[in-house]
C-alpha cells in the first residue's frame, strides 16, 4: 500500500495544503506582531485579483482565449490560486467579528483544497492507474498488485467526480465573495 498512488500523491498534496493554511497564520501573526495588521485589509484586493485572474483557466479550457498553452493556463490558475487564497486567508485573519466573510474563507479553504487535490491528481492518477493496469495483465496472480489496483482504481473514481462537486462550490464562494465586497463596500466609512 505504500507505493499505491493515494500514499505516493496525495501526502505531498495534503503538506502542501497545511503549508498554504500555516503560512497564512504565520505571516497575519508577523504583521500582528510588526504592527502592520492594516496591510492584511489590502491583501484582500490582491487576493481576489489574483483567484479572478485564475478563472483564465477556464476561459481557455472552453476557447474564449485562443493563445497560449492549457498547460501554462492550468500551471497559472495553480499558482494563482494558492497565492490568492494565501493573500485572503492573511486578509481574514483571526477576527470573529461576521459570520459571511468567516463562512467565504471556509469556502475558499474547500474549494482550494479540492482543486489542489482535483486538478493535479486527477490526471496523475490516470495515467499511473493506466501503467498499472498493463503490469497487472502481466502479474495477476500477485496479491500486493491487485490491492493496490484496489486503492489505485477507488482514488481514481473519487477523484473522477471531484468536479461535479467544484464547480458549485466556486459558484457559492463567488456569491459570497461579492456579497461581502458589496457589504463592505456599503458599510464602509468613506469620510
Amino acid at each position: 500500500m505504500w507505493k499505491s498512488v493515494l500514499i505516493q500523491k496525495t501526502l505531498p498534496l495534503t503538506a502542501s495544503y497545511l503549508l498554504l493554511i500555516f503560512s497564512a497564520i504565520s505571516l497575519d501573526y508577523l504583521l500582528h506582531v510588526a504592527h502592520l495588521a492594516w496591510v492584511g485589509r489590502y491583501m484582500g484586493f490582491a487576493g481576489t485579483a489574483l483567484l479572478v485572474s485564475s478563472f483564465s483557466y477556464s476561459a481557455r479550457k472552453k476557447k474564449l482565449v485562443s493563445n497560449g498553452t492549457l498547460k501554462f493556463f492550468l500551471s497559472l490558475h495553480c499558482k494563482a490560486g494558492w497565492i490568492g487564497t494565501l493573500m485572503i486567508l492573511i486578509h481574514s485573519g483571526i477576527h470573529f467579528n461576521a459570520l459571511l466573510p468567516w463562512a467565504a474563507t471556509a469556502l475558499m479553504l474547500v474549494v482550494t483544497g479540492s482543486g489542489h487535490v482535483g486538478q493535479y491528481l486527477l490526471k496523475k492518477v490516470r495515467d499511473e492507474v493506466k501503467m498499472k493496469m498493463k503490469q497487472l495483465g502481466v502479474e495477476k496472480s500477485d496479491d500486493d498488485l491487485d490491492r493496490q489496483q484496489y486503492w489505485d482504481t477507488l482514488t481514481l473514481k473519487t477523484l473522477e467526480k471531484w468536479r461535479a462537486i467544484h464547480m458549485p462550490m466556486v459558484s457559492t464562494l463567488m456569491a459570497l465573495t461579492l456579497i461581502h465586497i458589496l457589504s463592505i463596500t456599503f458599510f464602509l466609512n468613506w469620510k
